[in-house]
């Protein structure tokens, strides 16, 4: 026969020949290996950069974040959001490993459950290990992108705890020690490079306290404080009653701090005077004293992931039922008695 019938014969056949090798993968190890290796991947990439609080197809507000994120990765931080690795988990990076984790786990329970009883005990055990596992992976992903969160250019002043401004969770005060990501149950914290952190508060000739300035929009302080770094060099603020503006750049990292201070009218805006100063010290302007004392701050990233037990978990059983398939491999591949 001819025709359009045989021409659709020929089109279900391949179809079943295509369905039949696809279902033959899923099963297989190659794209077993593959989806574990793309997971566990990204999982490290999306601890280690910093992780955009909005969907990449939010595009003003990603521009925003991305605008206002200074890390240790610039000047590549805008080269990065733009391949998506700052957003991975609103991103196809992460979407299509895990889509093909999750067609692997529902190919392998099928087939598992189609020859449950023709399995030896042993190899029954292995497999519904390997699909423990692999469930708590995807379970894990799925906590993390539903309850997950992260924040990034967090400030840790010496001996004072920090409170996180998205959940006010508290942490300790950071010190010296040797330090692990690990924090809490889920919770990571990252160290940056550290940042210089001035004190800074100025008084009149008769000694009293002058209120300060951060910007035209904050309140008075008695007190206010700086942070000043590669990726933020410069800082502003100013005394309203005696008609100053005082400009603090970052000329020297750490641990030799030098810093250079440029005070202003804010009336004209002309250049009064400079100073360049190495760890702090007092400057004198229109009979006030300012006093800058500086300090080392650690700059942190936190990462809130709930899944993460689970997901430990499952990579746990995953590597079991790896050691239970050498364990296999090695008990068919020995000798019988019979035939030594």
């Amino acid at each position: 026969m001819s025709g359009p019938f045989v021409q659709l014969d020929e089109d279900k056949m391949r179809g079943r020949q295509f369905m039949e090798w696809l279902w033959g993968r899923l099963n297989g190890s190659a794209f077993l290996k593959l989806s574990l290796v793309l997971v566990g991947l990204i999982s490290l990439l999306s601890l280690w950069l910093p992780q955009a609080p909005v969907p990449f197809n939010e595009t003003a507000a990603f521009s925003r974040w991305v605008a206002s994120i200074h890390t240790r990765l610039d000047p590549y931080t805008e080269q990065l959001a733009a391949w998506g690795l700052l957003s991975l988990k609103t991103t196809l990076w992460l979407r299509l490993p895990l889509a093909l984790l999750g067609l692997i786990v529902a190919a392998r329970a099928t087939t598992l459950c189609e020859r449950w009883r023709d399995l030896p005990r042993f190899t029954r055990t292995r497999q519904a290990l390997l699909l423990l596992g692999l469930l708590g992976i995807l379970s894990g992903w799925v906590i993390q992108l539903q309850w997950g969160w992260s924040e990034t250019g967090i400030h840790a002043w010496p001996g004072e705890e920090v409170t996180l401004p998205r959940s006010s969770y508290v942490l300790p005060p950071v010190g010296d020690e040797p330090h692990t990501p690990w924090h809490g149950f889920g919770l990571f914290v990252f160290r940056d490079e550290p940042a210089l952190g001035l004190d800074i508060q100025a008084r009149n000739e008769d000694g009293e306290i002058v209120p300060l300035l951060l910007s035209s929009q904050s309140a008075a302080q008695e007190k206010i404080r700086l942070i000043l770094s590669h990726q933020l060099p410069d800082g502003y603020f100013g005394i309203p009653e005696a008609d100053l503006v005082f400009r603090v750049t970052l000329q020297q990292t750490l641990p030799t701090t030098e810093f250079q201070t440029q005070i202003y009218r804010s009336s004209s805006g002309a250049l009064i005077t400079e100073t360049t100063l190495r760890g702090g010290g007092v400057i004198f302007a229109d009979k006030i004293q300012l006093q800058l004392d500086s300090l080392s701050v650690l700059q942190l990233r936190v990462v809130y992931n709930p899944g993460a037990p689970v997901t430990f978990a499952g990579w746990c059983l995953v590597a079991i039922s790896a050691v239970l398939v050498l364990v296999e491999q090695r008990t068919h591949k020995a000798p019988q008695p019979n035939e030594a």
